[in-house]
């Protein structure tokens, strides 16, 4: 099962703390609510852990500077509230930390993209969700699953303005706003489709980049993937909530419906019987060979090797099979499936993690570099110049020397 899905394997309108007031009559927001009770050291750690530092609260600070002496006393009286108080979180409280966290993540992502949040029923089917999800995290166990808002939530993504299981998030943030999107968007969402990439036991990175070189689409990368991607809100697994797990099974099955031509499968050392490549997304790839809407799948098996260099684990691919049937699908070499192979399965799959955050983050360079230039375009546009420069562009001063070649100046 996929990391993101499992946890340790694969701004809404709702509210946990709003039933609670303050003796002005002000709601109390839950995080302060927590603060209360469990110390703010420990909140503050666990915040920062979670790479949210926005929500803590500081008392305000002398305008003199303290001593080296009362410095280094705070510190100690700091470390030692710290370990107190984390004895007192429960973890109740850490699950709605998490829930609000990762609430707050998913609904950065969906701002992000400028007509979802205005696809009529998508904000309400997710707020319905997050509901939904809460209960289940509230109760320690599944609750139900509301249908009608992951409906809801899968058409908003499926809308022609959005086209979320075909394209990719950052293309789309990175596009939006330009003229003739509407037409570049139907275009990109028909070539990508063309071009789809599915993975197993090894994480997204590799089939993201490939997509991205390719101008292919990978689910977790894509509009409706990469939003819910790595959230559990508060829960242990995804199998923790019926809902999630529901949500993630038609963000899959939807996904792989749209798909054409040939679809790229990458797979640490073979098929897995109980991955989802296997249970979910082969069965529904068999289904548009037979109906002529795919050609076939390329099955890439990869092996892992370590790196000379004690950096993290590298993945070669080793071969490549063509497979239109079930039983050449059968026929795939399969991963071992004793204890060491999970073992090391698992570290690959977080070094992946770390590759994929990687991606995310020149994503985010390349995003915030167009969006500069196209500003400066738009103010400045009509005085903008450029001229040829002189300098050659390989000089002493900028490169190394090129090796001479025989017949060549300098050649021995």
């Amino acid at each position: 099962m996929r990391t993101h899905r499992h946890g340790t394997d694969r701004d809404g309108a709702h509210d946990p703390g709003a039933g609670r007031t303050r003796p002005g009559g002000a709601p109390t927001p839950p995080l302060l609510a927590l603060q209360r009770s469990a110390g703010n050291a420990a909140v503050s750690r666990l915040v920062a852990d979670a790479r949210d530092e926005g929500v803590v609260q500081r008392s305000p600070e002398s305008s003199r500077p303290p001593s080296r002496t009362s410095q280094k006393s705070g510190d100690s009286q700091e470390t030692e509230s710290s370990q107190e108080s984390a004895h007192s979180m429960t973890a109740v409280d850490r699950r709605k930390i998490k829930f609000a966290q990762d609430k707050a993540e998913l609904l950065g992502r969906v701002g992000r993209i400028d007509v979802l949040k205005n696809v009529p029923g998508f904000m309400s089917g997710l707020d319905a969700f997050l509901d939904n999800i809460e209960a289940d995290m509230a109760a320690g166990q599944p609750t139900g699953v509301d249908g009608a808002a992951i409906d809801r939530i899968i058409e908003g993504f499926h809308d022609p303005r959005v086209q979320g299981h075909r394209v990719q998030y950052a293309w789309f943030v990175r596009q939006q706003g330009k003229e003739g999107f509407q037409g570049a968007l139907d275009r990109v969402a028909a070539g990508s489709s063309e071009h789809g990439h599915l993975w197993s036991k090894m994480n997204s990175a590799i089939p993201t980049e490939d997509a991205s070189v390719g101008h292919g689409v990978v689910l977790e990368a894509s509009v409706q993937g990469r939003i819910f991607d790595g959230l559990l809100f508060g829960l242990p697994t995804w199998s923790a909530s019926d809902a999630l797990a529901a949500l993630w099974k038609r963000l899959s099955t939807t996904y792989v419906q749209a798909l054409t031509g040939t679809v790229t499968a990458h797979a640490l050392d073979g098929t897995v019987g109980s991955s989802v490549l296997s249970t979910l997304e082969w069965p529904e790839l068999r289904t548009s060979i037979a109906e002529g809407r795919v050609d076939g799948l390329a099955f890439v098996v990869y092996r892992s090797r370590e790196d000379p260099a004690g950096g993290p684990v590298i993945l070669e691919p080793v071969e490549t099979f063509q497979v239109r049937t079930q039983q050449e699908f059968d026929d795939l070499p399969e991963a071992p499936s004793d204890q060491a192979w999970r073992d090391r399965q698992r570290g690959i799959d977080l070094e992946q993690r770390a590759a994929l955050a990687d991606i995310h983050s020149r994503e985010e360079e390349i995003r915030a570099l167009d969006e500069f230039v196209s500003d400066l375009f738009r103010r400045h546009g009509r005085d903008l110049r450029f001229r040829d420069t002189r300098t050659p562009p390989n000089t002493r001063s900028q490169s190394a020397r090129e090796s001479p070649r025989s017949g060549s100046p300098g050649a021995a």
